[in-house]
C-alpha cells in the first residue's frame, strides 16, 4: 500500500471509528432513558398496588359487596332501606346529577332551597319530571336532550296517588309492616297473568315497519331500528332485513311469525310454561354485521339500570308486583335479577367490551364508515363469544331459521357467523325468553330454599345441561298481604321520593353532571373529602358524615384495578426489556467494529510510520 493510500485509509478508519463511538454514545443515552422509563413504570405499578375502591356491603358479611354508585344510593331498594342516601357537599346541599337537577329545575326548586318544604303541586311536578313528563305534552330532558326516565310510568302513577308527606326525613319516618299469605305455584301464575304489564311500557313496542317477506314474512317488530332514509352504506350492499322480532311457536315445532299489525303484549305467565316458546331475534344483513343492531338487541333484552327499558326489567317488575314487599322475597328477586343480568354481562371486563360495542347507545349514523364498521364488528364478535353460543357457522346458507329454531335449546344467546359469498354476509342473534324467565324463577327459588344447599345450575350453554326449577304439587310461595305503613305514607316508593324532595327543598342542591355516570369519580370525591354521605337517623332526621362512618360502606383493595395495573406493568416491562436487548445487541456489534477498526488503525498507522522512516533513510543515504 502506498503512503498516500495508507493515509487516505487512515482517515477513513478514523471517521468510521468516530461515527461508531458516537452511535455507541447515543445508544448508551437511550439505555439510560429506558432505565428512567422502567423506574416510572415500576413506580406507577407500586402506587397501583395501593388502589382501593368503595363498596356497598348491605349485609356486612363481605359476601354481598357491590361497587358504590350514585344510583345505588339514589334509587329506592332494600339496599338503602327505601330511604335515599344523599351525596352532599360541605354546605350540606344535595349533589344532583344532570337528570335529577333537570327535575328540580322543572319543579321550580332553586339551588339555594326553599328554607322549608313546598306544596304538593310542586312535589307532583317533581315526580312527573322524574318520569320525563312535562306540561302540555312536552318532555323534561337531560343535558343530552334525552327524556328523563329516572322512574317508570307505573312508579310515577303510584306516587302521585299517594298523599305527599312533607314531614318525612324532617323528624318523621315510616316503617312498613305487612301480613303475608301462602299460595301455590298455580295461584302464583294466575296472579301474574292477572297483573300483566304491557311490554310497550318497557321499550318493546310493536312496529309495523319494513320487512322482507322472503326471509321473515309478516312479523311483529318490537324495536324499530331500521335505518333512516338515505342512511345507506356507500356500496349499497345493505339488506333491508335489519330488524328485531319476537318469534312465537309451540313446543317441539318450528317457530312461526307473529302476525304484523295485531296488538300484542307478552305474557310472563306464558313464558313460564312449556307449551309456547318465544324467541327474541335480530337479523342484521349485508356487510357482515350491523354494529348498532346487535347492540340494540342486547339493550332491549338485558342492559339497563333499575328503571331503564328492557325485557329484564319488565320481567322483574312482573315478579315484584306479586312477590315484592316481603323482605326475603325482595332479596331473592334482586338475586334473580343479578343472575339473569350476569348471563349477559358476567364481569366488568365483559361490560366494558359491551360498552365499546354499543355505539352512541343503540345505533350510530357513522357506523358505515369503513374503519368504525370493521372495528365494531370485531368487538361484536368478541362480545358474542363471551355471552352466547355459536350455533351456525357456514357459507352461502340461510342461517336465520337455524338460530331461531335452536334458541329454545340454549340458555343465553345463540348466534351465527355466516358469510354468504356474493350475497354478502348476515348475522343473526337470538335469545329464548322462556328460558330467561325460568332462570329468573329458578334463581328466586334457589335463594328462598338456600343458596348453600342448592343443586340448581343455569350456565350459558345447552339447556339439557342445566338444572332448572320444576314446580311440584305442594310448592308454596309467600306473598305480601295487606300492608300497613305508619306516619301518613302509604307506599315505600312515595316515601323515598318525598324524603328526597324534602331534603332538596330544605337544604338546597348543587349540580355535578359526572357524578351519576362515573363511579370512580364519585368514589374519589368521597375518599378525598369533597363530598359526604347524609343518611336518615332513628330520630327521622338526616345527618351528614364521612363515608367511613357509614356501616354499609367499606373501602377495600381494588383487585380489578390492581390486576389491570399488573398487566400494564408486565406489558411495559416486556417492551422496555426488548428495547434494551436490541440496544445491547447494537452496542455489542459497535464494540466489535470499534475493536476491529482500532486494530486496523494501528496497523495502517504502523505502515505509514515505516514508510516515512524508509523515505528518510533513502534521502539520508
Amino acid at each position: 500500500m502506498g503512503l498516500s493510500a495508507s493515509q487516505a485509509r487512515l482517515l477513513t478508519i478514523t471517521a468510521r471509528k468516530a461515527d461508531c463511538e458516537f452511535q455507541s454514545m447515543q445508544l448508551s443515552h437511550q439505555k439510560i432513558a429506558l432505565s428512567r422509563d422502567m423506574e416510572n413504570v415500576s413506580t406507577e405499578y407500586q402506587q397501583a398496588l395501593n388502589q382501593t375502591k368503595l363498596v356497598y356491603d348491605y349485609y356486612g358479611t363481605g359476601t354481598s359487596q357491590m361497587d358504590l354508585t350514585y344510583d345505588l344510593l339514589m334509587k329506592p331498594s332494600i339496599y338503602n332501606d327505601y330511604y335515599p342516601k344523599l351525596i352532599t357537599d360541605s354546605q350540606n346541599r344535595v349533589v344532583l346529577d344532570d337528570r335529577y337537577a333537570a327535575a328540580a329545575i322543572y319543579a321550580g326548586i332553586p339551588a339555594e332551597g326553599l328554607n322549608g318544604t313546598s306544596s304538593s303541586e310542586v312535589r307532583d311536578a317533581f315526580i312527573r319530571a322524574l318520569a320525563g313528563e312535562g306540561d302540555n305534552g312536552n318532555k323534561v330532558v337531560d343535558k343530552n336532550g334525552k327524556p328523563l326516565d329516572i322512574i317508570s310510568e307505573t312508579t310515577k302513577d303510584i306516587i302521585l296517588k299517594t298523599t305527599y308527606n312533607n314531614g318525612i326525613s324532617l323528624g318523621a319516618s315510616y316503617s312498613a309492616t305487612s301480613s303475608t299469605q301462602n299460595i301455590t305455584y298455580a295461584e302464583l301464575l294466575d296472579k301474574i297473568e292477572a297483573s300483566t304489564y304491557s311490554t310497550e311500557d318497557y321499550g318493546l313496542e310493536q312496529f309495523g315497519g319494513r320487512v322482507t317477506s322472503d326471509v321473515w314474512g309478516d312479523a311483529v317488530q318490537f324495536l324499530n331500528h331500521n335505518r333512516e332514509s338515505g342512511d345507506e352504506r356507500a356500496n349499497g350492499n345493505y339488506s333491508s332485513t335489519d330488524s328485531t322480532f319476537i318469534y312465537k311457536g309451540t313446543k317441539n315445532q318450528n317457530m312461526v311469525n307473529m302476525t304484523n299489525g295485531n296488538s300484542y303484549s307478552l305474557s310472563l305467565a306464558d313464558l313460564l310454561k312449556d307449551e309456547e316458546q318465544y324467541t327474541y331475534v335480530i337479523q342484521a344483513g349485508g356487510g357482515q354485521c350491523h354494529p348498532g343492531g346487535d347492540a340494540a338487541f342486547l339493550q332491549k333484552v338485558i342492559i339497563g339500570g333499575e328503571y331503564d327499558k328492557s325485557f329484564l326489567n319488565w320481567m322483574t317488575d312482573q315478579f315484584s308486583s306479586i312477590l315484592g314487599g316481603v323482605t326475603q322475597n325482595d332479596l331473592a328477586l334482586q338475586y334473580a335479577y343479578n343472575n339473569v343480568y350476569d348471563l349477559i354481562y358476567p364481569n366488568e371486563d365483559i361490560q366494558q367490551l359491551g360498552e365499546k360495542y354499543i355505539i352512541d347507545g343503540v345505533v350510530d349514523k357513522t357506523r358505515h364508515d369503513a374503519s368504525n364498521y370493521t372495528k365494531h364488528n370485531r368487538a361484536g364478535r368478541e362480545l358474542m363469544n363471551y355471552i352466547g353460543t355459536l350455533v351456525k357457522n357456514c357459507y352461502d346458507c340461510n342461517e336465520v331459521q337455524a338460530v331461531t329454531d335452536k334458541a329454545d335449546e340454549y340458555i343465553g344467546c345463540t348466534y351465527s357467523a355466516c358469510y354468504h359469498g356474493t350475497k354478502g354476509s348476515q348475522s343473526t342473534i337470538a335469545v329464548n325468553l322462556n328460558n330467561l324467565a325460568k332462570v329468573f324463577l329458578t334463581s328466586y327459588v334457589e335463594y328462598i330454599q338456600g343458596i348453600d344447599i342448592s343443586t340448581y345450575n343455569y350456565n350459558i350453554g345447552k339447556l339439557d345441561n342445566a338444572n332448572l326449577y320444576k314446580p311440584k304439587d305442594g310448592d308454596i310461595f309467600t306473598i305480601n298481604g295487606n300492608s300497613t305503613v305508619s306516619s301518613g305514607s302509604e307506599n315505600l316508593l312515595a316515601g323515598f321520593y318525598d324524603a328526597l324532595f324534602n331534603q332538596i327543598c330544605v337544604s338546597g342542591w348543587t349540580r355535578n353532571d359526572e357524578i351519576g355516570t362515573n363511579k370512580a369519580y364519585l368514589q374519589e370525591l368521597m375518599k378525598n373529602g369533597s363530598v359526604f354521605i347524609s343518611s336518615i337517623n332513628n330520630d327521622g332526621y338526616y345527618y351528614m358524615g364521612n363515608y367511613s362512618t357509614d356501616v354499609y360502606i367499606a373501602e377495600i383493595a381494588d383487585t380489578e384495578a390492581i390486576a389491570r395495573a399488573e398487566a400494564k406493568y408486565n406489558s411495559e416491562k416486556s417492551k422496555i426489556e426488548n428495547k434494551e436487548n436490541t440496544i445491547d445487541m447494537k452496542m455489542k456489534n459497535l464494540d466489535t467494529e470499534i475493536s476491529s477498526l482500532t486494530t486496523e488503525y494501528d496497523t495502517t498507522k504502523s505502515i505509514i510510520t515505516k514508510a516515512i522512516e524508509k523515505s528518510f533513510k533513502r534521502y539520508e543515504a
